[in-house]
């Protein structure tokens, strides 16, 4: 199963599907019906196309980024309906979806019990963040904190590497960052910097992922309050968290993270001790 599915009936859908992608990524599409044509909006804009009668696999330009979604539509070969299919391919900083399935009319019995699963599984996860994090809130904070929530013992502390002058600043960033530390303590990991707006428009936090050699992609825990830093405001810092095994985040990761308007910031090679 692809990191996203999606599924087409003879009613046009209520909004068209968005397909967000990130320059240097591949994405695919993977129908399971015969395709007669498709037409891809702006195509010599990506950095590479290719198309057969069962899914397109594309990845696109780092010049796209922060332009307007293109559209794809695709037109199947059986004659049943619906006979075409429009999709919106969104140019991210960070979010992509690597493969996506598309699915017309029925599935197979054993694909409603898998979703059914996995979304038993999401849940359950999202309910387990859920009580760590209130857990977290509620306990002591300082070192009786990082004891009571299990990120420190008598074995394993916090470890901390300041990586400020080994990270690659990408041009472009919304905002200006310094004083970058990178945290490891048992089950999680953390990225502080210093953030300075040196920009005429204020940047809230909204989002932000971390993505390292191997593929493997983490997202931040909820953040108690996030800032809005205003035009001028400077060394204003901020930590980003996650949940990571002792063997996850290891070699050199990619952090991007993104405010309410889409504007970004992306640091490379962050390492975590």
């Amino acid at each position: 199963m692809g990191d996203l599915r999606i599924e087409l009936t003879a009613a046009p859908p209520s909004e068209t599907p968005v397909l967000c992608t990130t320059p240097g990524l591949t994405t695919t599409l993977l129908f399971d019906t015969t395709l007669l044509r498709m037409e891809l909006e702006g195509r010599e804009r990506f950095h590479r196309v290719m198309e057969d009668t069962q899914g397109l696999t594309f990845v696109p330009s780092e010049a796209m980024l922060g332009e307007k979604p293109l559209r794809l539509t695709v037109y199947f070969a059986d004659g049943a309906g619906p006979a075409s299919a429009s999709f919106l391919v969104m140019v991210h900083p960070a979010l992509a979806a690597r493969q996506v399935d598309v699915l017309r009319h029925t599935r197979p019995v054993a694909l409603y019990e898998l979703a059914e699963r996995k979304a038993q599984a999401t849940a359950q996860q999202c309910e387990e963040e859920k009580t760590q994090l209130r857990a977290e809130l509620d306990g002591p904070g300082g070192l009786r904190g990082l004891r009571f929530s299990g990120l420190m013992d008598q074995n394993q502390g916090v470890k901390v590497h300041d990586i400020s002058t080994a990270i690659h600043r990408k041009p472009g960033n919304a905002l200006h960052t310094s004083s970058i530390w990178a945290y490891r303590a048992h089950h999680r990991i953390a990225v502080e910097m210093a953030l300075h707006n040196q920009g005429t428009r204020p940047w809230t936090f909204k989002d932000a992922l971390l993505r390292c050699e191997k593929g493997e992609e983490l997202r931040p825990l909820p953040m108690l309050r996030p800032d809005t830093i205003s035009p001028g405001q400077m060394n204003v810092r901020i930590m980003v968290e996650m949940d990571a095994k002792t063997e996850s985040a290891k070699g050199s990761c990619t952090l991007t993270l993104w405010g309410t308007d889409g504007r970004f910031i992306t640091l490379g090679n962050v390492t975590f001790p």
